[in-house]
């Protein structure tokens, strides 16, 4: 059995004279045990079948996972989708007014609130995969609009048998991965046995017009012919609108645009001569768009969307186009910080540099296959940009490659050129395997050391022969704004095999217990200030820990603490991040961030998955308390010196029938775990905690240090 006992050492430098004198605040609160997934349950949610339902309607859900005893809801990220359990189902009806997307589901019961899975709501009928419906022969007959919730068999795919008309234009969308299924969907179009018309071996999306009127046949199956619970699907077949991207890709907060949509069935769009995506030809319709103001709405990132871990610096806003034959699929159209200036072909050639003028933000596409694209400048010497490319980070295929150089006149050799800066992949990884925040996009900076002439050369390292219009990229060169973003992960407490190891989990209090919700901050614009952290929504009972996240440091703990008295509860909070930049506050909202699946073994060889969540949730139970929660026996400020012993006296309160020997052993602050083991005996409530301060690097501030322990 493992236990964590949280606590926090505020560090403040005296006003006397005294060299390296600290502060040492203990309140109460702060001290509080809790007991590891081996032995006290936590709820978790593994599947939820059928991943989704339609607009305005009410569905039967199932649900798979662990520690779900005394399930009581199911609760989303969306207050217009509520549940009730009858006969170990869940009644969930989705409202009318509930926009078309995905969103976050979560169970809570007995052993607290689960982690996430997505829900998608749909806009068109939906039926269940038949089972029965695993050849050729024997496929499942569908109508055109028409969404299929399916799981995978192991060595099998099912077969559905799609009435199409002559002319009509039909779009079949495979979800996967991208609703927390562990499936990777192959999608295969015949016109008759054996005569293959149309394959997407990488799921999405597949488009075919139909030649004749009669029965096309769909195949579906996942990559590897894997199958079970975990392979779930959502097959939509339609010939409504389908976006496949928005040019340009960005807007500045607050502004009204024109942007054009690329896409298929697009009403009233004309063809868009030569842009092609997977070999066929788009169409497109010009658009007007509003890019919303609100700072903290943009941070907390206005979109459904499913969005991958080294997505936490993007800001952006979901866009859908309506039209009379449906509402269209979504995409993420960016926040930019400066003017947006729009490629201008051609500029395949140093010669044909473009002209640009920062601080501005190019919209650019790697189009056609091997497409180089150039940029040219002015700068004074002083002159100084941060330099950053989206692509990869927004979900698309591309490694980016950045280089500006200078560009000087010589009479008698003509042009002469030397690179200045370099920019290819993004490899920071803040978020450990947990949370992996690198990328391929690059980012950097360049300050100009002489006036004169520079070029930018932007070219993808990828899809070399491939032409896809689809690839597009937002390259900002705008002025520096050293700046954060912070991600919230509820931290497992689960005894781990190997360091490498990775766990899903979620946040759940039991009362008398503190949790750990790590923040991982990610600096910008060589932002290296402290970050004060501070909790709101939090439900009575409930107190945080107040944190800094100093400023050599990217993650630390945040400690939530459940009092005796505080009443069950599960709902949203939000975690507050502020820092000063000169005479600047900057303020941002933490983006919530969770694991798909646990992965046991070897990252190096595959890499675990991570997204962002929806919000932020926490629960908490009145029918479940730690079985041991540790209280200081005062909180009288402690005053001690650098190197020094900190006596730190506490008392120990169990619970039940726990009687258990403890070892503790320290965590979280430099060198922490080099301090001195700390034994409990089965008896004992009244325990002395010493810190010798000479085995750490802990200097003037604020530290935070939680002990984990071992009981039989």
């Amino acid at each position: 059995m493992q236990f964590r006992v949280d606590f926090t050492l505020l560090f403040a430098r005296l006003t006397r004279r005294t060299r390296g004198v600290f502060w040492a605040v203990l309140p109460g609160v702060l001290f509080a045990a809790g007991v590891a997934q081996a032995q006290l349950p936590q709820a978790r949610l593994a599947t939820v079948f059928p991943p989704g339902g339609k607009v305005g309607s009410s569905v039967e859900v199932a649900i798979t996972g662990s520690d779900q005893e005394d399930a009581a809801q199911l609760v989303f990220s969306h207050p217009g989708i509520t549940s009730k359990l009858a006969e170990q189902k869940f009644a969930v009806s989705i409202g009318a007014d509930v926009p078309p997307g995905f969103y976050d589901v979560r169970m809570v019961g007995r052993f607290g609130i689960s982690n996430p899975r997505t829900f998608v709501v749909g806009q068109r009928p939906e039926v269940l995969r038949a089972g029965t419906n695993t050849t050729f022969e024997n496929a499942q007959a569908v109508a055109v609009n028409t969404t299929i919730n399916g799981r995978a068999e192991a060595t099998t795919a099912d077969y559905y048998k799609i009435a199409a008309k002559k002319g009509q234009r039909i779009l079949v969308n495979a979800l996967g991965r991208t609703i927390d299924s562990r499936m990777a969907p192959t999608l295969v179009l015949f016109a008759g046995p054996g005569a293959e018309v149309a394959r997407n071996r990488r799921g999405g999306l597949l488009d075919y017009t139909a030649a004749e009127d009669g029965g096309l046949v769909l195949k579906v199956h996942d990559f590897t012919y894997r199958g079970g619970a975990e392979y779930a699907y959502r097959v939509t077949i339609s010939d409504g609108p389908h976006i496949d991207y928005v040019f340009p890709p960005s807007a500045v907060a607050g502004t009204k645009s024109k942007v054009t949509v690329f896409g298929r069935n697009l009403p009233g769009g004309s063809p868009a001569k030569g842009i092609v995506v997977d070999g066929r030809e788009l169409q497109k319709i010009e658009v007007e768009i509003t890019a919303p103001s609100d700072a903290l709405a943009a941070q907390r990132l206005a979109t459904g969307l499913p969005l991958p871990a080294s997505a936490a610096t993007v800001d952006g806003f979901e866009y859908r186009l309506t039209t009379p034959q449906g509402i269209s699929n979504p995409v993420l159209i960016g926040l930019a910080a400066a003017p947006v200036v729009v490629e201008a072909e051609p500029n395949n050639k140093p010669a044909e540099a473009q002209k640009i003028t920062p601080p501005c933000e190019i919209a650019g596409r790697f189009f056609p296959a091997g497409d180089v694209d150039y940029y040219a400048f002015e700068a004074k010497k002083g002159d100084a940009f941060a330099v950053e490319l989206f692509s990869s980070r927004l979900g698309a295929p591309s490694d980016a490659s950045v280089v500006i150089q200078k560009v000087t006149k010589d009479e008698k050799t003509g042009e002469k050129v030397s690179d200045v800066v370099e920019l290819a992949d993004s490899p920071a990884n803040v978020g450990g395997p947990e949370f992996n925040t690198a990328s391929h996009d690059p980012i950097g900076r360049f300050e100009a050391k002489e006036d004169g002439t520079y070029r930018i050369r932007v070219v993808d390292l990828f899809n070399r022969a491939d032409a896809n219009a689809g690839l597009s990229y937002r390259l900002a060169l705008r002025k520096e704004a050293p700046a954060f973003r912070l991600v919230a992960l509820p931290e497992a407490s689960q005894v781990k095999k190997a360091a490498t190891d990775v766990m899903l989990w979620s946040a759940s209090l039991r009362r008398g217990e503190t949790i750990p919700i790590r923040l991982v901050a990610i600096r910008t614009d060589g932002f290296k200030d402290d970050i004060n952290v501070s909790v709101e929504g939090l439900p009575k009972g409930v107190t945080f820990t107040e944190t800094r996240i100093p400023a050599s440091s990217n993650s630390v703990n945040l400690l939530l603490t459940a009092d005796d008295s505080a009443a069950a509860w599960a709902g949203t909070y939000r975690i507050i991040g502020k820092a000063k930049v000169g005479d600047t506050e900057v303020v941002r909202e933490a983006r919530g961030g969770t694991v798909q699946w646990d992965q046991v073994g070897d990252n190096a060889t595959e890499n675990p998955q991570a997204r962002l969540t929806r919000s932020l949730m926490l629960a908490v139970s009145e029918t479940e308390a730690a079985p041991v929660t540790v209280v200081p026996a005062s909180a009288k400020p402690i005053e001690t010196s650098l190197a020094s012993k900190v006596k730190v006296p506490f008392n120990v309160v169990r619970r039940g029938d726990f009687t258990a020997d403890l070892k503790f052993k320290a965590y979280g602050a430099p060198d922490a775990d080099k301090l001195k083991e700390l034994d409990v005996p089965a008896k004992a409530t009244n325990v002395v905690l010493e810190i010798d301060l000479s085995q750490t690097k802990l200097g003037v501030g604020t530290h935070t240090i939680y002990m984990q322990a071992r009981a039989k």
